[in-house]
């Protein structure tokens, strides 16, 4: 199954009319294709998200264009900036905990990759990527994040586990969470990416590990029709009892 494919299922299963993401993270120069052209205005790694999203436009960049240094720090491409990492961000600025040590832990909890691991991100609408990504990700409601959910169940089981803070979700939470757990996850949004990349206050991130993609993809395929048709049927059954009563 390629890229397109995946896309087009993405949506035509879920119901999106935005553009699906992929984010490619390169560990070195050389596994950078040539021909992507390097972006080379500071710009937000969830602008770049939400500008594939909405725009269809394409972002690679390197850790000097990352406008957002608590995003590039997530993502593995510098060290953790000492404002963050002390909580005093979160503490004196932006005012999410009582205290620069409640800010600390914030920060050493959240999921990050290596400082320096990665070199540079491409972020582009899935159906344009020239590479495979190392994430998928979308903008969307509960029930298009409950279908994903259920996709990933139907085959392994058990139950899914989402991690989130509310703070830096497109990086973090979207991101480096699902690469380094190996699973898709779910966040609740930030205000950074509500401020500065215009998140709708009523929308969820999903972050999937590419390879579950082939599998989420065909159990979507097959089966959400099934799903809707059970979770509608339940609905006109209820609202034609209260008509009825």
């Amino acid at each position: 199954m390629n890229l397109e494919e995946m896309s087009n299922i993405m949506k035509e299963t879920l119901g999106i009319r935005d553009n699906i993401v992929g984010v490619a993270l390169f560990k070195k120069e050389e596994e950078i294709p040539k021909e992507i052209e390097i972006y080379e205005k500071p710009f937000r790694y969830c602008q770049m998200i939400q500008t594939a999203r909405l725009k269809g436009e394409s972002f690679l960049a390197h850790a000097d264009y990352h406008e957002c240094k608590g995003g590039a720090s997530g993502l593995g491409l510098i060290d953790c900036p000492e404002n963050i990492a002390s909580g005093s961000l979160y503490f004196d600025k932006l005012q999410k905990c009582q205290s620069k040590e409640v800010g600390a832990s914030i920060s050493a909890a959240m999921p990050k990759l290596a400082p320096g691991s990665i070199v540079a991100t491409y972020v582009a609408p899935l159906d344009k990527l020239i590479v495979n990504p190392d994430i998928v990700l979308f903008v969307g409601n509960a029930l298009q994040a409950r279908r994903i959910s259920q996709a990933v169940l139907y085959k392994k089981g058990g139950r899914s586990t989402f991690d989130t803070a509310g703070i830096q979700s497109f990086c973090v939470d979207a991101t480096a969470s699902p690469l380094l757990k190996g699973d898709v996850n779910i966040s609740l949004g930030c205000d950074g990416s509500a401020r500065n990349a215009n998140l709708d206050d009523n929308s969820l991130v999903v972050g999937i590990p590419f390879p579950m993609m082939e599998d989420i993809c065909m159990v979507l395929k097959k089966h959400y029709q099934n799903w809707d048709a059970f979770m509608r049927g339940w609905q006109e059954a209820v609202k034609k009892e209260a008509i009825q009563g």
